[in-house]
């Protein structure tokens, strides 16, 4: 299940960069065409231009309010994911004395037949608790900014009034190292304090994930304008705070709710594994058996020759 957490989130990062790294059409003369141009990139550099005008001038402001209107519109659906995602960790923390039994079962386990028991207890013990497999994993929110970020990398690229711009100090179209890193500094922090207050099995468990992502933001960055690093900079910055509303404002609203739902629910029967009976065991019941039914048709036939005389 970690390796598929790792594989979902690294694959959705490369998509990234691959939407990044030209995903769009050119022309016999080539000029830039097609859908993701006409759609999305043209769109994109009529709006950076239109806001410029309005902060006099500014297009590093421009991007920066862009960045803040795209976070305040996919924020609900963020709110959502990290609301499903510590509903998950704490249903796990809940349940964790059930889980060290089953997996002390599944590691217990010989046959085919056992192990195929504790893994339907550990499906039981989830559906029961209303829980995902995936653990609350979502992607929806990096995915929904790709057609965003994608265009502006390109209205970046291919606007010489933006790429030519710069903002404090910096060309908005050449690639800048420190912002780069500033940008992979912010979600580093977004990622740690998302990690605040769980157990140490779970930081255990996300520790690779923690890395992965700042990382990843940090190549993108680097590679792209600083326009582009600039809105990465901007929207780490917005999730930072959007983490410790969820986690010091939500998750302790969630936990008081989980836990009373708990000594409110109803005691189940203790889950219990079918051993299979030894060979042995199967063999004498199977005589004992026999020998009953033995005893039983001689016992009968004998009351039958009495009925008759």
């Amino acid at each position: 299940m970690k390796n598929f957490k790792k594989l979902l989130l690294s694959g959705t990062l490369l998509s990234v960069v691959v939407f990044l790294s030209g995903c769009m059409g050119h022309d016999s003369d080539g000029n830039p065409s097609g859908i993701i141009y006409q759609f999305l990139v043209v769109p994109t550099q009529q709006v950076i231009i239109q806001l410029a005008d309005f902060f006099e001038g500014s297009y590093g402001l421009s991007i920066i309010a862009i960045t803040l209107a795209v976070r305040l519109i996919i924020m609900p659906l963020n709110l959502s994911q990290s609301k499903k995602s510590i509903i998950q960790q704490e249903k796990m923390a809940l349940i964790k004395p059930e889980m060290d039994e089953v997996q002390k079962k599944q590691k217990a386990a010989v046959t085919a037949e056992e192990k195929a028991a504790a893994q339907q207890e550990l499906m039981s013990l989830y559906k029961d608790n209303n829980m995902s497999m995936l653990g609350g994993i979502g992607c929806l929110p990096l995915l929904i900014q790709m057609p965003v970020f994608t265009a502006m990398f390109q209205a970046i690229n291919l606007s010489t009034e933006i790429s030519n711009s710069t903002f404090l100090g910096f060309s908005l179209g050449n690639q800048n190292i420190a912002l780069a890193i500033a940008a992979g500094a912010v979600y580093f922090v977004q990622s740690y304090v998302s990690m605040i207050g769980l157990p140490d099995e779970q930081k255990k468990q996300m520790r690779t994930m923690m890395y992965v992502s700042p990382i990843m933001i940090l190549m993108v960055s680097f590679t792209s304008p600083a326009g582009l690093g600039l809105y990465w900079f901007v929207g780490g910055i917005f999730a930072v705070f959007q983490t410790i509303i969820t986690n010091f404002i939500f998750k302790p609203r969630i936990k008081a709710q989980l836990e009373e739902e708990a000594r409110n629910r109803p005691a189940k029967p203790k889950r219990t594994i079918k051993q299979a009976e030894p060979v042995e065991q199967q063999t004498k019941v199977l005589t004992h058996s026999s020998n009953r039914k033995n005893a039983n048709g001689r016992n009968a036939g004998k009351q039958q020759k009495k009925t008759l005389n």
